[in-house]
């Protein structure tokens, strides 16, 4: 017979008690103890031994507007949902070694509770996750924070649906906001949250937005666009530490040799697939360079990435070798 969860040995204890039955508990409530121990679970869970599961964190990839996901083991506290339990990593932010990523929320955003209501998962914040980001000037109106900060708010929440729904925890997220100092006629998020326009029609529970996510196929489209606008700093970026044939040049070094290589001019790609093994993907481009005589069409171009520590890129030796393709 399978035993009880250890979070309902009290529960059920009591209810023993309380009853009067005199039967010996079902197998659970009492600890697996040596013959003629007695000793019953305590109410106290801080002994009690955590679970734990992996889940896909998803973070910003430095300052594009795309998000990569981060493999974490999430502890679960007896007292404590799995829910709760991946937001809070999430509010943690990446791991130290993630030097790639960064965190969304804004500082002291703290998650107050989570509850469901058939596969919607409504979690409440404090106040925080209104505020403004450490970096953000009091002047919003110029660029880059014209921009910026829109995008950065769009990409915390769609972090935080893309890491829910991934885990299998729910179908979307309602987000709700308290503030304790106002009074509220809905604690659900406002549209006003994302550029700070003050416009206060409520949202709709938040679905995943797979454009945002960087599978094979956006990684290669991040690529690609890096090198059509000479972004040399993403397109590095987007270069792996490590590829077939040994580590990638230096930052300066590369940015002189992608200076140096051939303009892209257009590109269309495939959805792309990934190997059996995951390690490694394939997307098909339709590519147009400059050259000398005009633009040429280069078809069917397979772009090879690799992953790294959970990110697609490709190796700075491909990469290089299609930039300067006679």
């Amino acid at each position: 017979m399978r035993a009880c969860p250890r979070r309902l040995a009290p529960l059920i204890l009591c209810s023993l008690l309380l009853t009067g039955c005199m039967a010996a508990p079902p197998a659970g409530v009492v600890r697996d103890e040596p013959a003629g121990a007695d000793a019953l679970i305590s109410a106290d869970t801080d002994g009690l031994p955590e679970d734990s599961f992996k889940a896909a964190l998803y973070f910003r990839l430095g300052d594009t507007g795309y998000l990569a996901a981060e493999e974490r083991e999430i502890s679960v506290r007896p007292d404590e949902n799995p829910e709760k339990a991946v937001v809070q990593a999430l509010l943690d932010g990446p791991a130290a070694l993630s030097s790639s990523l960064t965190p969304l929320f804004p500082e002291g955003t703290e998650v107050m509770a989570v509850s469901r209501q058939e596969d919607i998962l409504y979690i409440t914040f404090n106040e925080a996750l209104l505020g403004r980001y450490a970096d953000e000037p009091g002047d919003l109106s110029q660029e880059p924070w014209k921009t910026e900060s829109p995008l950065r708010r769009r990409l915390c929440m769609d972090s935080l649906t893309a890491t829910l729904t991934e885990a299998g925890l729910c179908a979307g997220v309602q987000v709700l906001v308290f503030r304790e100092q106002v009074q509220q006629n809905s604690m659900r998020l406002q549209a006003g949250y994302f550029d700070l326009s003050g416009d206060d029609t409520l949202l709709p529970a938040l679905t995943r937005d797979e454009s945002v996510l960087l599978t094979p196929h956006n990684a290669a489209q991040a690529i690609l666009n890096a090198w059509m606008t000479r972004d040399w700093e993403t397109l590095y970026l987007m270069t792996a530490a490590q590829g077939e044939n040994g580590a990638r040049e230096g930052e300066a070094a590369a940015l002189e040799a992608f200076d140096a290589a051939r303009a892209l001019t257009g590109f269309v790609l495939t959805p792309g697939s990934v190997s059996l093994d995951g390690g490694t993907a394939t997307v098909g481009a339709d590519l147009t360079l400059l050259s000398q005589g005009g633009d040429e069409a280069v078809t069917g171009y397979p772009i090879r990435l690799i992953r790294e520590k959970g990110i697609w890129k490709i190796s700075y030796e491909r990469l290089l070798a299609l930039m300067q393709r006679e």
